[in-house]
């Protein structure tokens, strides 16, 4: 029988490996369900090459027989992925999937089609029924350029990995994945792409299909709506053998982010929540479900030599079709173009109206070096990763500078790095302070635009100068250039409404609002936690840490917090467990040994928070410790003389806990009162203090 359309053999190639047949009949046994729901679901007979008794031992050295290249002119390419169908050395893989491959981008149609509501689908139709290993993803990616989308018939349970059978019980399925219902989604998916091809050949869709609404805004994703424009940009993979790539990938998309967070019909999930998907087995709908958006643009990095390799897809999460995907063979020089390329391709197919002043900011490049521009992407790599790795961020945010010092976006990562260092506690704050205000300043200057500069300096006068009225202005600035900066929120939130003004009400909004924002970044939880903790709402505070930590559980935040809020609720054996996760994950950093000072005095071990008093006092030999946070050590130990002496000491070394004394509640009662405590309370707000 011929294919539908003039000059195909077939309308349907089956490609296998024998192994997979030989045991139990697996793949004849599908090409006959899929036959009977192709009669069922297409009022055509379909055509379908599936060769029972094929060679499959030849290598990639030998020649196509010439009769499979014939049959290869089809309509549709299924490959049945599989363990040992990924092999280069295969026959069905050399001589039928890569062959497939490369004809169907010669022919008339291409190898992805439009089909009629819009979205962009391949020709090739992979089914898969193993789990693929990651090389063997890899592997379909390099000869694709895209990760492949797949129609899975796989029974998981633990220890169970095999083909998907018709006797099969979904609910005893890890998946809950029905056979009767994936052969029927296949037979649409087929259904689609013929309706479609036979349309492109005639021009008349002759009363098969019905047009889709194309005024539909909505998607829905398990059972929510979700508006269509609405994206997600994953890390990149890294294809490139050295581990050393890794930050290209993640750079990449945060840039592709930021370029597209200012166009204001288009909700784009943050970037650290789209990190917590970086080398996991991608599930698009939990990616559109957990981040509430309908597309999922996903790629991958390969750098060899002064060439770059880049491929991206962007995935429909509502039906998996893809709406769109580009492979990019450039120089390392025209990484800019690929990211403006990719941003507006984005915005194109989601339909998303781009005034003249967005078209600019998602086309805008902040340099031309693209040595400056890889020491950019180091930088904000090792300033994502938090604690120990900012100081290293910080360091290539400067050479950047070195190179370029016109590059914007260097000089607000060297401001926001910087702050982070400051907050963290790992230098003695005059030795950035000054760094922070010159590299936010000259930001502001290079670009006024940009709203994480003036995030930084707000964290700089209030920390710093404390010049709340200041303070104030730059966070409310920050926020009003982009309202969804996650950052921006939490340390306004918290920093500022929580420690200076004390209106918890506004701050508490703030942490929700970072969390909505980046719903899967355990640092937006852990601020949260600490907001709510200033408020005095510990329940609360709790379960926001324990959200968190799940998330991640090597959260040291999280845990740190976890462990202040269980003290402060007198669950004195939980905040030990918790701070102890603590030390361990920052390799006993201050912030956490205080903490354990506090608890273990609380439960009468003063030999003990004595040890870890010694353990500071020396650290403090060797590296910088807050001196706020020890003082409330010495006053949970009574020794209150020394406890205003780190007061002092912190005061005079600008440690940003300090104006805490106010609004925070982690001040034990013999020093809030005082008078010396609230001397210093004054000392501090008559400074600068001056509301708004």
């Amino acid at each position: 029988m011929a294919a539908l359309i003039e000059g195909y053999e077939y309308d349907i190639f089956i490609s296998y490996r024998q192994k997979d047949n030989k045991y139990d009949g697996w793949v004849a046994n599908f090409v006959s369900n899929l036959k009977k729901e192709l009669e069922s679901t297409f009022k055509q007979d379909v055509s379908i090459y599936f060769d029972l008794n094929h060679n499959d031992g030849l290598l990639s050295s030998y020649d196509v027989d010439k009769s499979i290249e014939g049959k290869l002119k089809s309509l549709i390419f299924i490959p049945i992925l599989s363990h040992t169908y990924c092999d280069t050395q295969s026959y069905a893989w050399r001589n039928e999937f890569c062959a497939f491959n490369k004809l169907s981008q010669k022919d008339n149609f291409g190898r992805s089609i439009k089909i009629y509501n819009g979205n962009v689908v391949s020709r090739i139709l992979p089914l898969q029924i193993h789990h693929l290993d990651k090389s063997e993803l890899q592997l379909i990616q390099e000869e694709t350029g895209s990760l492949p989308r797949t129609i899975d018939f796989i029974y998981e349970e633990p220890g169970v990995n095999r083909p998907l059978l018709t006797t099969d019980n979904k609910n005893e399925n890890v998946n809950k994945t029905d056979y009767r219902n994936q052969i029927n989604k296949l037979a649409n998916i087929i259904k689609d792409i013929l309706v479609s091809l036979i349309f492109h050949s005639s021009n008349s869709l002759n009363n098969i299909i019905i047009p889709a609404n194309e005024h539909c805004t909505t998607c829905i994703i398990d059972n929510e709506q979700v508006s269509t424009k609405s994206i997600a940009v994953l890390p990149f993979t890294n294809l490139s053998k050295d581990p050393e790539q890794e930050y290209f990938g993640e750079g990449i998309a945060e840039e592709i982010i930021n370029s597209l967070v200012h166009i204001q019909d288009l909700k784009v999930a943050g970037h650290m929540s789209s990190l917590q998907f970086k080398g996991i087995e991608t599930n698009f709908r939990e990616v559109g479900s957990k981040l509430g958006v309908c597309n999922v643009l996903v790629g991958s990095v390969r750098i060899y030599s002064k060439k770059l390799r880049v491929t991206a897809q962007l995935i429909s999460m509502e039906d998996g079709f893809n709406l769109w995907s580009e492979k990019y063979d450039r120089n390392m020089d025209d990484i800019f173009n690929i990211q403006d390329e990719i941003a507006l391709a984005i915005t194109e197919k989601l339909k998303v109206t781009l005034f003249e002043e967005n078209q600019e900011r998602v086309s805008r490049n902040y340099t031309q070096n693209h040595e400056a521009y890889e020491l950019f992407l180091k930088g904000k790599f090792y300033t994502n990763k938090r604690g120990a790795y900012i100081p290293t961020g910080s360091q290539y945010f400067q050479k950047a500078i070195d190179i370029d010092h016109s590059f914007a976006l260097a000089h607000a990562g060297l401001a926001d790095s910087n702050s982070l260092i400051a907050s963290y506690g790992l230098v003695p704050p005059r030795q950035v302070m000054n760094e922070i205000k010159l590299a936010a300043e000259t930001a502001i200057q290079l670009d006024p635009t940009m709203c994480e500069p003036y995030c930084s300096l707000g964290y700089y006068y209030t920390c710093f100068e404390r010049n709340w009225k200041k303070a104030k202005a730059y966070f409310l600035k920050s926020l009003d250039l982009n309202p969804n900066y996650a950052q921006g929120h939490y340390w306004y939130g918290w920093n500022y409404l929580a420690w200076i003004e004390g209106n918890f009400e506004e701050a508490e909004k703030h942490g929700k609002i970072a969390i909505d924002l980046e719903p899967l970044s355990s640092i937006c939880y852990a601020i949260h936690s600490r907001i709510l903790h200033a408020c005095g709402k510990y329940q609360e505070a709790l379960e926001v840490c324990q959200k968190g930590l799940e998330l991640e559980p090597n959260s040291y935040l999280c845990q740190l917090n976890e462990g202040n809020v269980y003290f402060s609720m007198q669950q004195y054996d939980q905040s030990v467990t918790s701070f102890e996760a603590a030390l361990k994950i920052s390799h006993r950093h201050h912030f956490a040994l205080n903490g354990m000072i506090w608890v273990q005095a609380k439960l009468g071990r003063l030999d003990e928070a004595k040890n870890l008093m010694a353990e500071i006092m020396e650290k403090a030999k060797t590296e910088y410790v807050g001196y706020t946070f020890t003082a409330i050590s010495a006053a949970y130990m009574n020794d209150l003389d020394f406890a205003f002496e780190c007061l002092e000491r912190a005061f005079e070394d600008l440690d940003p806990i300090i104006v805490t004394l106010k609004n925070e509640s982690w001040f034990p009662p013999n020093i809030t009162s005082d008078i010396r405590f609230q001397k210093l309370v004054n000392r501090i707000n008559q400074e600068n203090f001056i509301y708004s």
